[in-house]
């Protein structure tokens, strides 16, 4: 797949100041770019509501996502408790 990111999820990992969190954030991101579906991400799971959106659960935080086609844009990383309340 084609990854992209926007600034809004450069600002969102900024503030993340657990290891294991950037870590586990690396590791999705690294098997993103390698998988030929987003639905073999771990955690991934697509938005009734918003056609085109879907969050990747890790931990305690959410991924915020845009699937348009054969690309995947990684939008916010928040935690859960402000995540619906920011994306989409």
């Amino acid at each position: 797949m084609i990854v992209k990111y926007r600034k809004s999820f450069f600002n969102d990992v900024g503030r993340l100041k657990q290891i294991s969190q950037i870590e586990d954030l690396e590791f999705i991101t690294e098997f993103a770019s390698i998988t030929d579906k987003p639905e073999n991400i771990p955690g991934f799971k697509k938005l009734r509501q918003y056609p085109g959106k879907a969050r990747i659960e890790m931990s305690l935080l959410r991924i915020g996502v845009e699937v348009e086609g054969n690309t995947l844009i990684f939008i916010r990383v928040l935690p859960r408790a402000i995540f619906y309340q920011q994306f989409p």
